[in-house]
């Protein structure tokens, strides 16, 4: 176990006895944003872990039975999420003219999009690659097969980035249009490999969550908004892939 596992449950007990806190920003990431400040910590969206060797997870207690591992978008080609949703999307309710592609991937079966398309992962091992592939699925072929994650970069995340996860939940409550968290709970999940994870994909346990959606608000309104496009895994099957101890 690393040596700043006992320095970070400390620095969350501390948190968690600081009771009701208001959010520190609006919107979904408050609640990430609000815990590492009180933790003293930077933000960062870069490939290293936010506090030393452990990356930081927040949730709402009420919220999704997925958890994001990590984001990446495909190695190869540039802007392949884009050219996926220009290519296979179908328009945005309040926007026509701009496309939009909410559809989950695994890699043990073909998925159906719109009655149109199946999409699928499928490990290449022999070429050390993760592809995703385009079914049409009237003439049942395959009409893309080009886009693709390296080994190299995957494994790279998870052996400088997941090492070590601290998956930490919290009640919330609004008040006068404001949002505030009590921080009840941290998960930390540890001895994670490549292995692991490609053992899983392989058999549906993890997939590949495309969420590129629209902006409906602000400055950006009617423009391609990706909302975390990244590898999930379900809660309940969080034990394969990690040891887990609770903090409460």
């Amino acid at each position: 176990m690393s040596t700043n596992i006992n320095e970070f449950k400390e620095i969350f007990l501390k948190v968690k006895e600081s009771g009701w806190i208001e959010s520190h920003r609006k919107g979904n990431t408050g609640i990430g944003k609000t815990f590492e400040d009180c933790c003293d910590i930077v933000e960062n969206n870069n490939d290293i872990p936010d506090f030393k060797d452990i990356e930081i997870k927040s949730q709402r207690n009420y919220t999704g039975s997925y958890i994001t591992l990590f984001t990446k978008a495909p190695t190869y080609p540039l802007r392949a999420n884009t050219t996926l949703r220009n290519s296979y999307g179908s328009p945005d309710p309040d926007f026509p003219d701009l496309k939009i592609l909410h559809t989950s991937i695994f890699a043990n079966k073909f998925n159906t999009y719109k009655n149109t398309y199946g999409f699928k992962l499928e490990v290449d091992e022999e070429n050390r690659k993760i592809l995703l592939l385009v079914k049409d699925l009237s003439s049942d072929t395959i009409i893309m097969n080009s886009v693709y994650w390296s080994y190299e970069v995957i494994k790279r995340i998870i052996e400088t980035k997941l090492q070590y996860i601290a998956y930490i939940t919290a009640k919330v409550k609004r008040e006068n249009g404001n949002e505030s968290f009590n921080f009840t709970k941290m998960v930390l999940l540890s001895n994670f490999t490549f292995k692991i994870f490609i053992e899983l994909l392989k058999n549906g346990y993890i997939m590949f969550d495309i969420r590129i959606g629209a902006y409906k608000t602000g400055s950006k309104r009617g423009t391609s908004h990706d909302h975390g496009s990244g590898f999930r895994i379900s809660k309940r099957n969080l034990h394969k892939a990690f040891n887990i101890e609770t903090i409460e």
